[in-house]
């Protein structure tokens, strides 16, 4: 019974997150922890199993789109740093009152996603300068340490930051993203698991779950396209941001 609740919890978590950046962890790590585990323990779960997710997400979203390997690359490179400096925050710190800060962040952004009509709706043109390409290098060190932190909302922020300078519409920010994103998952796996935080009894159907989902929804989302999820994006986000500032 175990076993399938936790099934159906990421199957349910990756679909939506796969649709719309807004993470799964709002909604895996309340059940995770009802199981008695700790909450690096839930997080360690959580990310585990998006490695197995992600990279067929970002394959549904960039197939048959032009992918930059040269942003991917380097953005990844840096972000390493900020998942080490998360993982040793989360071991060591109490992390209520990041919560509500990127609550509040991410409160804002939906807000200016929503009233930006045509924001991520299509691509607008890539030919930034070479200032503002590389305006979006700093943002991997915040956004690697929220990944492995907590990482719910990430996406979000991946999208807004690569719109203003690289020009992304949803499917292609997502795809990047989830690209990006599998490789931070996989360092803060280990260096969780390293540091004695794992439970395979539950990762198992986490990660069967969690794979079927991710796979399910970024197909939906590749189909649908920009407009859906934008919708759901919005919706995700907002749920997401007050659950972070309330904490219910």
């Amino acid at each position: 019974m175990d076993s399938i609740l936790i099934f159906l919890t990421f199957l349910l978590a990756a679909i939506l997150s796969s649709m719309s950046g807004a993470g799964t962890s709002i909604i895996t790590l309340p059940v995770l922890i009802s199981f008695g585990v700790s909450l690096p323990t839930a997080i360690a779960i959580n990310q585990i199993t998006g490695a197995f997710w992600v990279l067929p997400a970002s394959y549904n979203y960039l197939k048959n789109r032009k992918k930059d390997w040269y942003f991917m690359v380097f953005f990844t490179l840096i972000g390493f740093v900020g998942v080490y400096l998360g993982v040793a925050t989360n071991i060591n710190i109490e992390q209520r009152y990041l919560e509500i800060v990127i609550g509040l962040i991410i409160i804002g952004l939906v807000v200016y996603t929503y009233l930006n009509k045509g924001l991520g709706l299509k691509e607008t043109d890539k030919k930034r300068s070479t200032l503002q390409k590389l305006a979006s290098y700093p943002f991997a060190l915040a956004l690697g340490f929220y990944e492995s932190f907590f990482g719910s909302g990430n996406g979000i922020l991946f999208t807004i930051t690569t719109f203003h300078t690289r020009g992304f519409d949803f499917i292609d920010a997502l795809g990047h993203y989830y690209f990006i994103v599998f490789f931070w998952v996989l360092f803060s796996s280990f260096l969780y698991v390293k540091s004695g935080f794992y439970d395979l009894g539950l990762t198992i159907p986490a990660v069967i779950g969690g794979a079927l989902g991710g796979f399910i929804g970024s197909k939906l989302g590749s189909y649908k396209g920009n407009k859906t999820i934008k919708i759901v994006f919005v919706l995700l986000g907002s749920f997401l941001g007050l659950k972070l500032i309330l904490g219910f």
